[in-house]
């Protein structure tokens, strides 16, 4: 016979778990690259956990600033060996990682709204972005609204 605290836990964890699940899927993340036609170079949708390349690469000819993905705070904002920027914002338990910023306009702590500029970038080159759920990589093709 399965005791009251055992039955507590069970319904918590699953309660839980659908959060989660119910909380990714309505997920929407607005184009870091909307002012011309972004297009989406790399992203595995088969293995994707499996795979080293957790990210998607968008390239503009038009584009120069790099924008925020949804309303988040600015934990990290570092210069790269390739003498570019990684800026990295945080929504809830949610990580998105740019790699190839030229010059950040934000500062690690700040505030911002989805759609905010936090970076320009060249057109023409490649910008990553890479999203995790805690620590566990996630495909942000599956939540992005690009045109």
């Amino acid at each position: 016979m399965i005791n009251l605290k055992q039955l507590l836990f069970s319904v918590l964890f699953i309660a839980s778990a659908f959060f989660v699940n119910a909380q990714s899927d309505s997920l929407e993340l607005v184009c870091p690259l909307a002012n011309g036609s972004p297009r989406i170079i790399r992203a595995s949708d088969r293995d994707y956990q499996k795979s080293s390349e957790y990210g998607v690469m968008f390239s503009s000819k038009t584009d120069s600033l790099v924008n925020a993905v949804h309303d988040a705070s600015v934990i990290i904002v570092t210069r790269s060996e390739d003498s570019k920027y990684d800026i990295v914002l945080q929504y809830k338990n949610y990580f998105f990682w740019y790699a190839g910023i030229t010059a950040p306009r934000v500062k690690s702590g700040a505030k911002i709204k989805a759609g905010s500029v936090i970076g320009t970038y060249i057109p023409g080159e490649l910008l990553e972005l890479l999203m995790y759920l805690q620590e566990e990589p996630v495909n942000p093709r599956k939540y992005l609204k690009c045109k």
